[in-house]
C-alpha cells in the first residue's frame, strides 16, 4: 500500500473526548491570561510563558497519544483522559498562587499528567517498535523533576520546572528510530483538525474576556472598545480559518509524503505554541483596554497588545515557511503582520484605550487586505 493510500485510509475525525479535554485546557489558559491583565511586567510575561509551556506540552502529549492510539476509545483511554483533565484542573486552580502556597499542587498536577500519558505508550510499545524505556524516560523524567521540585525552595524550584519542560522538548526533537513508524502512523487530517479546534476555543477566550470586562465596566466607552476588540478578534479568526487552515491541511500532507517527521513535529507541536500565546496575550490586553476605556493603556498592556498580534503572524509565517511555501508569497504579508503592530507602542502615549484598539484593528485589517490581494494574485497566476 502506498503512503498516500495509508493516509487516506486512516483519516478520522476528532473524537468528542478530545474536545472535552480541550475545555479544561482553555480553562487553564483563561487562568494564565488573567496574570497578564492590568500592567504586566517583563517578569509577569516570563511567568506567563512558563505556565503556558507547562500546559502546552500536556496538550501536545494528549494530541499525539490520541492521534496514534485513539482511533478506538477504550476504557483505559477514557480513564487516562479523565485523570489528565483533573490534573490540569488542579494546575489551573493553582495558577493564581503557583509561585507561592500552591506551588506544590501545581507541581503535582504536572507530574500526574506526565505519568498518565505513559500508560497508552507503554501498552502500545510493540506497535511502535520502540524500546519501552524511551516512553518511560519521556514521561518519567519530567514527572520526577516536577515531584522533586516540591521539596526545593525558590528559585531552584522554578529551575526544576523549566528543566522538566526542557526534557520533553529535547526528547521530542530526537525521534530517531521512531521516524519510520511515525511517518505512516500519524494521521495528518486529525492533527490539522485538533490544532484548528484548539485555536477556535482560544479565540473564544478572547471573546469571553472582552464580555466579562464589559460586564464589569458598563460604560459607552467600554462598549465601543469591546466592539472594536471583537472586530479585531474576528479579523484574526477570518485570516486563520480562511487561509491558514487550508495551508495547514495541505502542508501537513506534503510533509508526510516527503517523510519529514521533523516538519510535522514543528508545525503541530512547536509553532502553534506561538500562535496560542499570541492570541492569549491579545485577549488579555483587550480585556485591560475595555476596563481602561477613556484612559491611556498601561505600557505592559500595550506591549501585550502589540506582541499578541505580532506573535500570531510570526507563527503563521513560520508555519508557511516550514511547509515549504514560496517565500515570495509570505513576504507579501508576513513582515507587515510582524512589524506593523509595534507602532501601537508609540501611539499609546497619544491615544486612549479605545482609539488604540481601533488602531490595532486597523493594522490587522491592513495585513488581511495584503493577504487577500496576495491570495487572489496567486490564484490568477495558477
Amino acid at each position: 500500500m502506498s503512503t498516500t493510500q495509508t493516509i487516506a485510509s486512516t483519516s478520522r475525525r476528532v473524537h468528542w473526548l478530545e474536545l472535552f479535554f480541550d475545555l479544561v485546557i482553555v480553562a487553564y489558559i483563561g487562568q494564565i491570561a488573567h496574570t497578564m491583565h492590568g500592567d504586566p511586567s517583563w517578569m509577569d510575561a516570563l511567568v506567563f510563558v512558563g505556565f503556558l509551556a507547562a500546559a502546552w506540552w500536556a496538550w501536545v502529549n494528549a494530541t499525539l497519544t490520541m492521534n496514534l492510539f485513539g482511533a478506538r476509545i477504550s476504557t483505559t483511554m477514557w480513564i487516562s483522559v479523565t485523570i489528565a483533565m483533573l490534573s490540569i484542573g488542579v494546575m489551573a486552580a493553582s495558577v493564581p498562587d503557583a509561585l507561592g502556597d500552591r506551588a506544590g499542587a501545581f507541581a503535582i498536577g504536572n507530574a500526574v499528567i506526565r505519568v498518565i500519558w505513559a500508560v497508552p505508550w507503554l501498552m502500545n510499545r510493540r506497535t511502535m517498535g520502540a524500546p519501552w524505556w524511551r516512553s518511560a524516560l519521556y514521561c518519567g523524567i519530567p514527572a520526577a523533576l516536577w515531584l522533586a521540585s516540591i521539596a526545593v525552595a525558590p528559585p531552584w524550584q522554578y529551575a526544576l520546572w523549566a528543566a522538566a519542560v526542557a526534557v520533553e522538548v529535547v526528547l521530542l526533537v530526537s525521534l530517531n528510530g521512531e521516524q519510520a513508524w511515525l511517518r505512516t502512523a500519524l494521521d495528518v487530517d486529525h492533527l490539522a483538525e485538533r490544532v484548528g479546534l484548539l485555536v477556535v476555543i482560544v479565540f473564544g477566550e478572547s471573546v469571553l474576556t472582552t464580555i466579562a470586562e464589559l460586564d464589569s465596566h458598563w460604560t459607552p466607552m467600554s462598549g465601543l472598545t469591546a466592539v472594536l476588540g471583537f472586530a479585531a478578534v474576528s479579523m484574526l479568526a477570518w485570516f486563520y480559518f480562511t487561509y491558514a487552515t487550508s495551508s495547514v491541511e495541505s502542508g501537513l500532507k506534503r510533509l508526510q509524503l516527503r517523510g519529514n517527521v521533523g516538519g510535522l513535529r514543528d508545525t503541530v507541536m512547536y509553532l502553534p505554541f506561538l500562535l496560542v500565546a499570541g492570541i492569549t496575550l491579545f485577549a488579555s490586553a483587550l480585556g485591560t483596554a475595555v476596563a481602561e476605556a477613556g484612559h491611556h493603556l498601561a505600557p505592559g498592556a500595550t506591549i501585550s497588545l502589540s506582541a499578541g498580534i505580532s506573535l500570531f503572524f510570526v507563527a503563521s509565517a513560520a508555519e508557511s515557511l516550514r511547509y515549504r511555501a514560496p517565500w515570495q508569497e509570505i513576504v507579501a504579508w508576513g513582515p507587515a503582520g510582524i512589524v506593523l503592530p509595534w507602532i501601537l507602542v508609540p501611539l499609546s502615549t497619544h491615544l486612549h484605550s479605545e482609539a488604540l484598539v481601533a488602531a490595532a484593528a486597523g493594522v490587522i485589517a491592513l495585513v488581511l487586505a495584503c493577504i487577500a490581494i496576495n491570495a487572489r494574485r496567486i490564484r490568477t497566476s495558477r
